[in-house]
């Protein structure tokens, strides 16, 4: 079967968008399929060569328009920072849209195709759905996040795209009413797609993220030997998903327990803003915090599986989405400090998965200093391992074989 992959990031690409459908075109593969997978060189470090190969794989890659003019602009900051706002702010329906016409015109000349599967985000991937022969009932999509939920809830800076908004909500129904299956990552977004009319239920299915089951089998590395409470990623530079409660209560903590702080850490890796410098020297906290950069794909499993403490930030302003490290999190069986509302959808997936023993509310200094405390009494006793049987459920084991059959089962079009 001749499967057509249309996604903006994949390996080796250290965009997290990437991981999930890195994760499914290795396991079509496996299971006979013949794929073409056309993509974009975002988050590729330079010079880096294709991590997937495959007699049956076949990458198209291609840079985007904005990528040529944002590289004219990199040794200049302001500039650089400035004509990346004004491409976004003034692209529709994001800068992508170039890219997956192209894509779209570069695809037919390989096809025809059996199954066609589309990831979204960027927005511009509901352009396929203006082709005459575009979206069809052999097409999936597959949302990691949310379009135009969350945009009802969070409206963009740019005039044009707020005034667009309207336009980009009935692209997204009229290209999705015409599409086989939708797949959402998280229950909640599914949810409001089908309340909000922009997707018949009956074409709707919820499959986590989950993690790669035959990484996490491998003995794990060795842990580090202090009291180290890690985090990957970035911090949302607007507010939300704020380093400042954990800080908060990591500052509490070494205050009531000052015999820890020779041993206690905080690891940061990614991109860290320097809007969030303050919060550090504030707190005192200069001779704990390290902040380091991201780091590649294969590092990263390694250091969160070595980690003797993982850190999750959930902001209820992303209630929509479904953090993709949080499953990497099961994988690594290490236990979780998470700052989540206590009533979302992520709080209950770490509740099933029982691994909500250090969860405390958003915004609760106070709850994650206890949980702190906890933690380093485990840790003083050799006791920071977790049970995490229940945590199968998010594996690609579990996860792999529904997408499969569910791709496998659209009917062909008509």
């Amino acid at each position: 079967m001749r499967l057509l992959v249309l996604t903006h990031t994949f390996p080796p690409s250290r965009h997290a968008n990437a991981k999930r459908p890195g994760y499914l075109v290795r396991s079509l593969l496996e299971a006979g399929w013949q794929v073409d997978v056309f993509t974009t060189s975002i988050g590729v470090p330079a010079d880096e060569a294709e991590s997937l190969t495959h007699a049956g794989l076949r990458i198209v890659r291609s840079s985007l328009h904005a990528e040529r003019w944002l590289a004219k602009c990199s040794g200049h900051k302001r500039l650089y920072r400035a004509v990346g706002l004004f491409l976004a702010g003034t692209s529709w329906p994001d800068i992508c849209y170039k890219w997956v016409l192209e894509a779209m015109s570069e695809s037919r000349k390989l096809g025809p195709y059996d199954r066609v599967l589309a990831f979204v985000m960027p927005a511009s991937m509901l352009l396929t759905g203006l082709y005459r022969r575009g979206v069809g009932r052999c097409w999936t999509f597959d949302y990691q996040e949310s379009l135009s939920p969350h945009l009802r809830q969070h409206a963009r800076r740019s005039p044009l795209q707020r005034a667009m908004r309207p336009a980009l909500e009935r692209l997204e129904r009229h290209t999705l009413h015409k599409a086989g299956q939708v797949v959402f990552t998280a229950e909640t977004n599914r949810r409001a797609y089908v309340e909000g009319g922009l997707v018949p239920e009956s074409s709707t299915h919820h499959v986590p993220y989950f993690f790669d089951t035959e990484q996490f089998n491998t003995p794990a590395p060795s842990r580090s030997p202090d009291f180290e409470v890690v985090y990957f990623g970035t911090f949302d530079w607007r507010g939300a998903r704020s380093p400042e409660t954990f800080l908060r209560s990591l500052a509490l903590f070494l205050k009531s327990n000052p015999a820890a702080r020779p041993r206690t850490r905080f690891s940061f890796y990614g991109n860290w803003l320097h809007e969030h410098d303050a919060f550090v020297s504030d707190l005192g906290l200069q001779d704990v915090v390290s902040i380091n950069s991201s780091v590649p794909y294969s590092e990263y499993i390694e250091k969160v599986r070595s980690s003797p403490v993982l850190l999750l930030v959930v902001a209820a302003a992303h209630n929509l989405f479904m953090p993709s490290k949080i499953v990497d999190y099961f994988g690594a069986k290490r236990p979780i400090l998470a700052f989540v509302p206590k009533k979302s959808e992520m709080a209950g997936v770490l509740n099933q998965a029982g691994m909500g023993e250090y969860a405390c509310e958003e915004f609760d200094a106070e709850g994650g200093c206890r949980a702190l405390r906890e933690l380093w009494s485990r840790y003083s006793c050799g006791r920071l391992e977790v049970d995490s049987s229940k945590a199968c459920f998010w594996s690609s084991k579990v996860q792999v074989e529904r997408y499969v059959k569910l791709l496998g089962a659209i009917p062909e079009v008509v």
